[in-house]
């Protein structure tokens, strides 16, 4: 298997990750690596909940652009917890996360890390203005790569 090459995307860093970060300082070294390694092996990491597509606006189902539910370290979900039931609860904001990403369309091997939506990454994926900005971002990234 080609090496995964993954990457956190320079137009989307300052407003989606950067005020994570600079909260859990060590979260952007291990995402890049726990991702990278998840897709890899597909051993799942157990701050990582269930992987899916986007299927609203269009414009996100369209660019591909997928999410994982996240559990900011040093909490974690059940390690007993099949992946897809991995999930962060709506109804508190705070401890609602999600990885968004995209895959290349012909490089199959790299990934673009386009936001942590947190808090309220349900409220945020219902937000028209976000998504439509992240699947613009998305579709470009997959037009190069």
């Amino acid at each position: 298997m080609e090496q995964v090459d993954v990457s956190i995307n320079e137009y989307t860093r300052k407003d989606f990750f950067d005020d994570v970060f600079l909260k859990h300082p060590d979260l952007e070294l291990a995402i890049l690596q726990d991702f990278k390694h998840y897709k890899e092996t597909g051993e799942v990491p157990d701050y990582f909940g269930r992987d899916v597509a986007y299927t609203q606006p269009e414009a996100a189902y369209k660019s591909c652009m997928m999410h994982i539910h996240l559990c900011f370290p040093p909490d974690s979900f059940p390690t007993n917890r099949v992946q897809y039931y991995r999930t962060c609860k709506s109804n508190s904001p705070e401890n609602d996360a999600c990885l968004v990403y995209v895959q290349g369309l012909l490089e199959e091997n790299k990934y673009s890390l386009l936001a942590i939506m947190h808090p309220d990454a349900h409220g945020k994926a219902r937000n028209p203005r976000i998504m439509s900005y992240l699947a613009r971002i998305a579709q470009d990234f997959r037009d190069n790569n």
